[in-house]
């Protein structure tokens, strides 16, 4: 899937501190440790190479690394309600009782890696194929609401 849904508008505005623009508050409603990658392992073909971080705070990297619209390396905040949304999602989805790899080994098929932090507790998905359609609706969910509006290209 390449990486190309709308961003989910929200009014919430995150502190930023003056290293670059990073959130440095809480988010209410959020867990403290909470950690969110989706990394999306290409193929030796034309499959999309990125991986995305999202933290407590709503700091969010972008790394396009193939076959993607937004090659390099980018960074964004996102809103509370964004963060908030992740974080329920990830909840209404029971993402902590998936198995942790749905296809087994598969030479050269695109493999999507989800892993999250919260509340004490880490949980890895690996989805490389005939995963159920909960897993592959919470990954476009989660993909949505970090959306592609907003990222800024980082230095090097």
């Amino acid at each position: 899937m390449v990486l190309t849904v709308g961003l989910i508008a929200t009014s919430c505005k995150s502190s930023r501190n003056n290293d670059g623009g990073k959130a440095t508050e809480k988010i209410s409603g959020v867990p403290e440790d909470f950690a969110l990658e989706i990394y999306h392992q290409g193929c030796r073909g034309t499959c999309p190479d990125y991986r995305i971080n999202v933290d407590a705070m709503g700091n969010a990297t972008y790394n396009g690394r193939r076959a993607v619209e937004l090659m390099g390396k980018y960074e964004k905040v996102l809103g509370a309600k964004v963060v908030r949304d992740l974080v329920k999602t990830i909840k209404d989805y029971d993402f902590f009782e998936m198995d942790d790899v749905y296809g087994g080994e598969v030479a050269d098929l695109p493999e999507i890696h989800t892993t999250v932090t919260m509340d004490g507790n880490t949980h890895r998905v690996r989805d490389v194929r005939n995963a159920p359609n909960e897993l592959k609706e919470m990954e476009a969910r989660l993909e949505t609401l970090i959306g592609m509006e907003g990222w800024q290209q980082m230095e090097e």
